[in-house]
Parts: structure tokens; C-alpha cells; sequence
């Protein structure tokens, strides 16, 4: 698999991030340590208490785009919103429809953070940073 087909979507209907150059998806679970004097072997024994996830998205950094995907703007947008978004982590087709393709993870998220790089002579781009605010769904196309 190359990473030119693993796609961040965001909203309802799901749009790509427009002008992706990497994309992240991070899971975790929180460990509560409960061992008690009875255990044997000096390990100690964890459980998970909860779980916690975030996504990220580097792109080049424009207010233009087309329908299928959301631009930088948007993105900030979003922030400034406050409001839960639909999100999926999904591989695509890689065609410019951007077409979800196999096992997709669906959840709840709130954008974060957002941070613009403008370097002189260079791209602009933008990470967009998003918490998980719902357990993933995982689903097949």
C-alpha cells in the first residue's frame, strides 16, 4: 500500500483534505495498574479505563479547491466553528475523485488546532489536528 491512498476525510457528505501531503491516526488506550500483593511474577497487571485517538493532516495551504475536497480555509473555518465533524480515515481509489475504497474508520471529532507554516519563497501549508470524540467505527465499502 502506498500513502498517496490513505485520505483523511472530514464532514457529511466526507470531502478529502484538499492538497494532502501526509496524514496521521492515532489510537490509544489509558492503563490503570492493577496489581495487588497476590500476583505473582512482579509484573504488574493493567487495564484499560479508557481510550483516547486523535487524527492529523499536513497539506499545502490554499482557498481554492474543488467539490470533492476541503481546503485550508475550511479547515480553519471548522476551528473557528467549535462543532463536532465527521471524520474517516479511508484508503481511496486514488483517481482525483478521491473515492473511498476498503476498511474505513468513522468517528466523531473536534478540530483543535490548526498551524500555518509560510516560509519565504516556499509553499504555504497548514496541519490540521483533530480529537476523537467518539469510539471508531470500522466499516467496509
Amino acid at each position: 500500500m502506498k500513502g498517496q491512498n490513505l485520505r483523511i476525510m472530514i464532514g457529511s457528505p466526507a470531502k478529502c483534505v484538499a492538497f494532502s501531503t501526509s496524514c496521521s491516526y492515532h489510537l490509544s488506550a489509558t492503563l490503570e495498574d492493577s496489581s495487588t500483593k497476590d500476583d505473582e511474577g512482579g509484573f504488574q497487571k493493567q487495564e484499560v479505563t479508557g481510550m483516547a485517538g486523535d487524527i492529523s493532516c499536513d497539506a499545502l495551504y490554499s482557498t481554492e479547491t474543488d467539490a470533492t475536497g476541503v481546503n485550508g480555509e475550511q479547515a480553519l473555518d471548522m476551528l473557528l466553528a467549535g462543532q463536532e465533524v465527521d471524520v474517516e480515515f479511508t484508503a481511496t481509489n486514488g483517481d482525483k475523485n478521491r473515492t473511498a475504497t476498503g476498511t474505513k474508520y468513522s468517528c466523531k471529532a473536534i478540530v483543535n488546532d490548526i498551524s500555518i507554516n509560510a516560509p519565504n519563497r516556499q509553499n504555504v501549508t497548514y496541519t490540521i489536528q483533530m480529537q476523537m470524540n467518539s469510539k471508531p467505527v470500522k466499516s467496509s465499502e
